[in-house]
């Protein structure tokens, strides 16, 4: 079974991230509904806030171990596959576009929590359940975002 080092997983991870926050900007610049602007520039953000407190963690000296861990990990597809799956396109409406980042990130949250289920390192174990409590964060405010639309 293939490892990778848990600071490559998360390099791709950002990386996905980072692929949203540009598909988010793009749609923004070209959409005509201020309010779906604001609520893609607002998706858009959190990614990048999401991207910076993942590189915050990387430069912590106390994480090094932890990001040098390797890990049976197969799901670089599946990271792959969920951004791929993601269709954000003109037009839609506010509640599509919020069902497909909430369904991209439901996928990211298994895959972490597969992740900290499968390490005896505590210290890796916290950052992916970290990364979960994120993702769950989020689900809450964008949920609380389109009760406000309504």
């Amino acid at each position: 079974m293939p490892s990778k080092q848990v600071k490559d997983i998360l390099d791709h991870v950002r990386s996905v991230h980072h692929q949203l926050n540009k598909v988010c900007h793009q749609l923004s610049t070209n959409e005509p509904d201020e309010r779906l602007q604001l609520l893609l520039a607002y998706i858009g953000r959190h990614e990048e806030a999401f991207n910076s407190a993942v590189r915050r963690y990387e430069k912590e000296s106390n994480v090094k171990t932890a990001l040098d861990t390797w890990l049976q990990f197969t799901a670089d597809e599946t990271i792959t596959e969920a951004f791929a799956n993601l269709d954000l396109h003109a037009g839609m409406t506010a509640e599509e576009i919020v069902e497909q980042v909430l369904s991209f990130d439901a996928k990211l949250m298994d895959l972490y929590r597969d992740l900290a289920a499968s390490t005896s390192s505590s210290q890796v174990r916290d950052l992916f359940s970290d990364l979960v409590q994120m993702a769950e964060g989020k689900q809450h405010q964008y949920a609380r975002i389109l009760q406000e639309w309504e």
